[in-house]
């Protein structure tokens, strides 16, 4: 399979590439300044910017399936994800490419959620800490509800490198302390990728005891 995968270059993406490579597909790599990748005969590392439609669209031609691991929270306008969804919607759409799978916060509500009173008590705490990081992450969501195309979300609590590897996806809301491994969040992409999991769904990754 051939995949994009844009944010390649961040904490999460490096290791979707990783994974991508380790089960022997073809990765292009795009991403926004200087590459972190080794030679590969299965990779390409494109340089541009996701919010410029032409290099989006350059980037999607010929590809499978996309991979979005772009994420908000270094950035000044902290809108890449919906910004970036803008332009790598209508250029799977020139391509006729079907498949995405894209990450984003736990706390990013869509239209099928069942909102818990947890929930409930903690979103005006979020919308004070992060609200453009918050509205980012849901404005993209609705952006691929909208798009026709075949797509997942894979909502994400706090990662970092520790504990065990293995995860479930779950249509559930995370609890507030709860984290996961990133390699277990970039082996749930990659498993959605390859077998059409949660289709036109935002499942929340969770670690397994």
């Amino acid at each position: 399979m051939k995949v994009v995968v844009f944010g390649a270059s961040g904490k999460v993406g490096q290791k979707v590439v990783a994974e991508l490579l380790s089960r022997g597909h073809k990765v292009r790599a795009f991403i926004y300044d200087n590459s972190p990748f080794d030679e590969h005969k299965n990779i390409e590392v494109v340089s541009g910017n996701v919010k410029d439609l032409s290099s989006v669209e350059q980037a999607v031609k010929g590809q499978d399936a996309v991979i979005s691991t772009l994420g908000s929270w270094g950035t000044q306008t902290k809108d890449i994800l919906s910004e970036g969804m803008k332009n790598i919607i209508p250029a799977m759409k020139e391509s006729a490419v079907e498949r995405i799978v894209s990450l984003t916060g736990a706390d990013a509500r869509y239209s099928k959620d069942q909102v818990t009173l947890i929930g409930k008590l903690i979103r005006p705490i979020l919308k004070m800490v992060a609200p453009k990081i918050l509205s980012d992450g849901e404005k993209h969501i609705e952006l691929l509800e909208n798009s026709g195309l075949g797509w997942t979300v894979v909502r994400s609590p706090v990662m970092n490198e520790r504990g065990v590897t293995s995860y479930r996806l779950d249509n559930k809301a995370a609890l507030p302390w709860q984290t996961i491994n990133r390699n277990s969040v970039s082996k749930a992409i990659v498993d959605c990728v390859e077998k059409d999991l949660f289709m036109r769904q935002a499942p929340v990754i969770f670690r397994t005891k």
